[in-house]
């Protein structure tokens, strides 16, 4: 299957069987307007200083937003959103205003960070586990089109070894949303102790218990617990694969 992406900076097209992605002229975006609108339907996030509380942007730069004096930083806006429990896509499109006019650099700086997550490596991924970690571009090897429903820290990961065959084969890309809570019989990843070892393996809770266990039957090492080590840290939930035609 192909993940489309939808998004009134990007249209896609197909060409000899491959999802081609390429930019248009599109209506700048008020975010002042945007932010008052969301704002205004919050039942808790009503005030700068709730929306600066749970959103750990600082009230003046909120303010400052609202009063249109400020272009926002793609970072602040991914945060706002998040507390406000919208995408930065649909922030977007509530503050797009007037006749189209030519994407500025700045605007498509923007819609690739929002539009398109970062493939990384391993070790990199070891690294989300410590903190609140937003990807910047020079993190990505790649940039890949953003999974539907996808949290702002969605990142991408190429499958190693064959530990979760059948379903996952090695070399596949998985998207790993590290929001989505984590329950039994989720496939996830997971740093393991301070080794900054990170396995891809699927969960499973018994009692008060965590282990992790390969989906691939003939994978050697089989079970592998985690709740008796204080160090291992669950980055995320896979939340699904891209896979070429």
């Amino acid at each position: 299957m192909h993940l489309i992406i939808e998004n009134p900076l990007l249209v896609g097209f197909v060409i000899n069987d491959a999802y081609v992605v390429k930019r248009r002229r599109v209506s700048r975006v008020d975010w002042t307007r945007a932010l008052a609108k969301v704002m205004a339907s919050s039942e808790q996030l009503k005030t700068q200083t709730a929306l600066a509380k749970k959103s750990g942007v600082a009230q003046s730069t909120i303010g400052r937003i609202l009063r249109g004096e400020v272009d926002p930083q793609s970072g602040n806006l991914e945060r706002i959103a998040k507390a406000l429990n919208v995408s930065l896509a649909m922030l977007a499109e509530l503050g797009q205003e007037g006749e189209p006019v030519a994407a500025t650099t700045d605007d498509l700086k923007l819609v690739e960070r929002v539009e398109r997550v970062a493939l990384i490596s391993w070790a990199r991924a070891a690294a989300i586990a410590d903190a609140s970690v937003i990807l910047r571009p020079a993190d990505g090897e790649e940039w890949m089109p953003r999974p539907k429903h996808s949290g702002a820290r969605t990142f991408a990961l190429r499958v190693r070894g064959e530990s979760m065959e059948p379903g996952y084969q090695h070399g596949d890309i998985i998207f790993v949303d590290p929001d989505v809570a984590a329950g039994h019989g989720k496939d996830v990843v997971v740093r393991l102790g301070d080794c900054n070892k990170v396995v891809f393996r699927r969960l499973v809770l018994e009692d008060e218990l965590e282990y992790l266990k390969p989906a691939n039957p003939n994978w050697p090492t089989k079970i592998i617990e985690i709740s008796a080590s204080p160090e291992a840290r669950i980055i995320g939930v896979v939340i699904g694969k891209w896979v070429e035609k």
